[in-house]
């Protein structure tokens, strides 16, 4: 596979639809206009979806876009990380085009504080449908079941909070000295700060999505030890909003690639970009919108966003692993050229 590895990423870099490779660990940031719908698909040929956008056949379809892209034809294993519209009520429009196997959520033990109340019950009454009243609970410490590929290295999708519960500190774990830095915000009442967040693990690669999590939550997780570790690529967790990205988590997992799943006019805020921006190694930034709202010079570059207007025609960010863990490369919308780094631990 080594020896494919430089013609692959040319066929990757000029096809003018980025295809999925086969033995790769491939990653689809499909643009639901600033809610929130990553496709993961195994090397093993699985496919793992966190969050599926908002209710209505927009992103839906255009999650279905990127499935054809990727040759799956199913959902094997659909995560809502919470219960806010625009990571879960997309479902029962996805269900409608495509089959989803296993369903997995943050459980229903505490009644969330939802961002549509008025609309929360018909869409959680469509979600029980959907999944056939049939769903997981995911847990700190917690996996999603995906297969392993014999002779491949191990994939594990792990589960560090959920429901305000997190991944316990290691007895001999030393102080992360990073999060002394930690200010609390006032509490946030929302189901943000209720959702699972989750690392990948892939060989030498690391992979973090955090979901909505907000400020004081996601600090749980690196003090007073870190229990993330040092990730490769860093979704933005809540599309980038200056509620969330926590500069203490930011810092102790100082990521080397940082994708926003923002809207033109929701996330990737100017205070995100510049704390990424200020760490030592600063990660290239790429994000599925251009921030509107903001500079040109407090965006990335034009040719790491993927839908710079509002209408737009959302394109989606590819990312492919390579089948041995060691490099990976980002290809921006159907047209853009692959660029490619080398995870951490190769």
């Amino acid at each position: 596979m080594n020896v494919l590895l430089p013609l692959l990423l040319i066929m990757i870099a000029s096809a003018p639809a980025p295809a999925r490779t086969v033995g790769s660990l491939d990653f689809y940031f499909v643009d639901v206009e600033g809610g929130a719908a990553t496709l993961i698909v195994t090397p093993s040929h699985e496919s793992v979806l966190i969050d599926c956008g908002a209710p209505g056949p927009r992103d839906a379809a255009r999650i279905k876009v990127a499935a054809d892209a990727a040759g799956i034809k199913q959902i094997d294993h659909l995560i809502a990380t919470h219960w806010h519209s625009d990571h879960f009520g997309g479902t029962p429009d996805l269900a409608r085009l495509m089959p989803i196997r296993h369903f997995y959520n943050r459980g229903f033990n505490a009644t969330p504080v939802h961002d549509e109340p008025k609309l929360y019950p018909q869409m959680m009454a469509a979600y029980v449908k959907a999944s056939h009243g049939k769903s997981v609970t995911l847990k700190p410490g917690d996996t999603v079941p995906v297969r392993q590929t014999p002779g491949d290295p191990k994939l594990t999708i792990l589960c560090l909070c959920g429901d305000k519960q997190f991944l316990p500190d290691s007895p001999n774990a030393p102080k992360n000295t990073a999060a002394d830095e930690y200010l609390p915000l006032d509490p946030d009442p929302s189901d943000n700060a209720r959702s699972l967040g989750f690392r990948l693990s892939y060989g030498g690669f690391r992979f973090l999505d955090l979901g909505d999590l907000t400020w004081n939550m996601e600090a749980n997780l690196v003090r007073p030890t870190d229990k993330i570790g040092l990730i490769d690529v860093y979704q933005s967790t809540h599309h980038g909003l200056d509620i969330s990205n926590n500069p203490v988590v930011i810092k102790t997992v100082n990521p080397r690639v940082a994708v926003y799943n923002n809207g033109p006019h929701k996330g990737g805020s100017v205070d995100l970009t510049m704390t990424l921006r200020n760490l030592p190694e600063p990660p290239t930034i790429f994000q599925l919108h251009r921030n509107l709202d903001c500079f040109t010079t407090d965006n990335a570059p034009a040719d790491c966003i993927a839908n710079a207007a509002d209408p737009c025609q959302g394109e989606f960010i590819h990312l492919v692993v390579a089948a041995d863990g060691k490099s990976y490369t980002v290809t921006v919308g159907r047209h853009g050229t692959a660029r490619r780094f080398l995870t951490r631990n190769p």
